[in-house]
């Protein structure tokens, strides 16, 4: 019998208190989002390596010698070059959805920004354990119930997208270091793939079963009607196996902690 091996912490995917979102989650399922829509403008906003002469020569082999020069200059202007990456970040976003996920559920500034100030809360999902796995281009990655889960790499400046995007996955997968404490892996899906909104057109879920969710971590602030919604579908036998944490302040380290629910 193949025997699951899960990791230790799961992944993790902070939530606000937005109304829709929560209800989306209470009822199995989680927003699969188009990366023109993630938090960071910059997000598949891919900056294209300028072209040579020779490629420019390749594509355009036709072209006067002496028109080749004044093009190859136009096409690696850092104008031209925005554009492409503008009109490449449109068509993955009509094309693909990300599902973000951590390894860090007690983060300050991912409370603070994620958990809106402390008032939503963080649910952890089972995810396989991820030892010794790794896509061809050496990033780590996971099976989980949104699909594969692949760690992000955090450099000081993203690689240029090269001509003929034989490093896409390593451009898709690089931010910048500014970002790194969020410890981040992205689960990416097409669109057309993944279920409809019930009732906002556009909008596309992915969803999850209940043995897939193993905790629901409440916030500093969460208030007392989402504490009621989210404790309502906990109560339900599918969610018994389900943990129920609540964030504090530890008063030796000043640090968040999480423990048993109190209330």
């Amino acid at each position: 019998m193949l025997t699951l091996r899960l990791m230790t912490n799961g992944l993790y995917k902070y939530f606000s208190t937005h109304p829709d979102k929560v209800e989306r989650f209470t009822n199995g399922s989680v927003y699969l989002t188009p990366p023109e829509y993630l938090n960071d403008p910059w997000e598949f906003l891919l900056r294209n390596e300028p072209p040579t002469l020779q490629q420019c020569s390749t594509e355009f082999p036709r072209l006067a010698p002496e028109k080749m020069a004044e093009l190859q200059t136009k096409v690696s202007s850092a104008d031209f070059l925005q554009d492409v990456a503008r009109e490449q970040q449109e068509v993955c976003s009509r094309l693909v959805g990300l599902v973000c996920l951590t390894e860090e559920p007690l983060d300050r500034l991912m409370w603070a920004h994620y958990g809106e100030s402390h008032k939503g809360f963080v649910a952890e999902f089972a995810h396989s354990g991820d030892e010794g796995k790794k896509t061809e281009y050496g990033f780590r990655y996971c099976e989980g119930p949104f699909g594969q889960a692949v760690k992000v790499q955090y450099e000081p400046e993203p690689p240029d997208l090269k001509p003929d995007h034989p490093n896409l996955e390593q451009r898709l997968l690089t931010k910048h270091r500014c970002w790194t404490s969020e410890k981040e892996w992205r689960v990416f899906r097409f669109l057309q793939e993944s279920d409809a909104h019930p009732t906002k057109n556009g909008f596309v879920l992915l969803r999850f079963k209940p043995i897939d969710l193993r905790r629901v971590i409440f916030g500093l602030r969460t208030p007392p009607e989402l504490q009621f919604q989210l404790r309502q579908m906990l109560n339900h036998t599918e969610f018994n196996h389900v943990r129920q944490e609540e964030v504090y302040i530890d008063p030796d380290s000043r640090k968040l902690k999480s423990r048993p629910l109190s209330w």
